[in-house]
């Protein structure tokens, strides 16, 4: 069993992936967490800015996960994992859902310190992805550009799904990032 304080943080995740930082009220977390009103100052008592913090780690940290499992293969590997788990979760949530990070990345001005965690998860990401790109021999200026792209490109791709309700521009995206990453 999920104790309440999960619940909250993997709802708030969850909502702030649909809606994004501004549009995810505690009301609506705990609503969705089937949580009473008094949970959230016992297990946040920092409050909303608490929550949906740990609401983006949570979601850094799984694709962190991923990405650091993946990471031990090759980067055609790697960014086919990446595009496959964006597949389910756009289909499995009917298109309504995108990235919790990417969400949080674009509250800079209405939340900065959930803004600077996207911005750190995002470092990662790309020196992760980096670190694969070396792996197979490209040199360190051409991996970092190249990592780059690749967020860049899947995150609009991501983007670009959910607006047509559709997986093609994830499926093209991923098409010409493993074209890129040919030797």
């Amino acid at each position: 069993m999920t104790s309440p304080r999960a619940r909250m943080v993997a709802e708030a995740a969850d909502l702030i992936a649909r809606n994004g930082v501004a549009a995810t009220s505690i009301g609506d977390v705990l609503k969705a967490a089937e949580a009473p009103r008094g949970s959230v100052y016992h297990h946040f008592p920092g409050g909303r800015s608490e929550v949906l913090a740990e609401a983006v780690l949570l979601a850094s940290e799984n694709i962190d996960e991923g990405l650091s499992e993946a990471a031990h293969s090759s980067p055609a590997y790697l960014v086919a994992d990446i595009a496959a788990m964006w597949r389910r979760t756009l289909t499995e949530s009917d298109f309504t859902a995108g990235s919790t990070v990417s969400a949080a990345a674009r509250a800079r001005g209405t939340d900065p310190g959930i803004a600077d965690i996207a911005a750190r998860a995002y470092t990662r990401w790309e020196e992760m992805l980096a670190a694969s790109l070396r792996s197979t021999g490209a040199d360190a200026q051409r991996a970092r550009s190249l990592a780059v792209t690749i967020l860049a490109a899947v995150d609009g791709a991501v983007t670009l799904c959910r607006a047509h309700r559709s997986l093609e521009p994830l499926d093209l995206v991923a098409e010409q990032i493993a074209s890129l990453l040919e030797p």
